[in-house]
């Protein structure tokens, strides 16, 4: 799940690693997620220990019962420099823009997460949920957009110099489930933001 939004997302910043709140928007979203997800039986909770997430999970944990396991693993994507600024204010640093009219902004040149750094930072907290929490069969994640692209990236085999194409959007959810045998992850719900229009819940959903 995706936190919910803030004064930065409608401003159009990069976020990144700042500690931005939730808007009072992102707070009525997040009450929404919760209530979402209060009936899918989820047996553990892990959160990103930036605010804006972390206060997201305090609306699932009050929903579920579950207490929030917080960890910097989770945390969104290092922009670097870039972090606070629009993409009009980037590319006033950056002129001439090119001819054809793209302009490509990755982390690593402004100082920040290079793809494979934060690559690596996924495959990571999935091999230490997988190996540690063997036993549980529901897990919640509250995260970024960047590091949630990250880790469906990484659960679906993705290199780092390969395209991401997830764009989870704030108060989203999506789900990927994962077979022991032969060791595979699949996407089974992606970006879903019904909750965020009165629909129904994750169980219902599901049939």
């Amino acid at each position: 799940m995706r936190h919910g939004s803030t004064e930065a997302n409608v401003e159009g910043r990069f976020q990144g690693q700042l500690d931005y709140p939730l808007s009072e928007a992102g707070r009525r979203e997040a009450k929404l997620l919760a209530r979402r997800v209060s009936s899918a039986g989820l047996e553990l909770l892990f959160s990103s220990d930036l605010q804006r997430a972390w206060e997201t999970a305090q609306y699932i944990a009050a929903a579920t019962g579950l207490k929030p396991i917080i960890t910097p693993l989770l945390r969104e994507c290092s922009w670097g420099v870039a972090e606070g600024l629009t993409v009009a204010e980037l590319k006033s640093y950056c002129r001439p823009v090119p001819a054809s009219g793209r302009f490509r902004i990755r982390a690593g040149q402004w100082g920040g997460e290079s793809e494979r750094k934060l690559l690596a930072r996924a495959r990571l907290f999935l091999k230490r949920t997988l190996e540690g929490y063997s036993g549980y069969d529901r897990v919640a994640v509250v995260s970024h957009a960047r590091f949630i692209n990250a880790l469906l990236a990484a659960a679906l085999g993705l290199k780092a110099w390969q395209h991401w194409p997830f764009a989870p959007a704030p108060a989203s959810l999506s789900i990927i489930s994962h077979k022991a045998s032969p060791g595979r992850f699949r996407l089974e719900l992606f970006n879903d933001r019904c909750h965020l229009l009165g629909g129904s819940d994750l169980g219902s959903s599901q049939s």
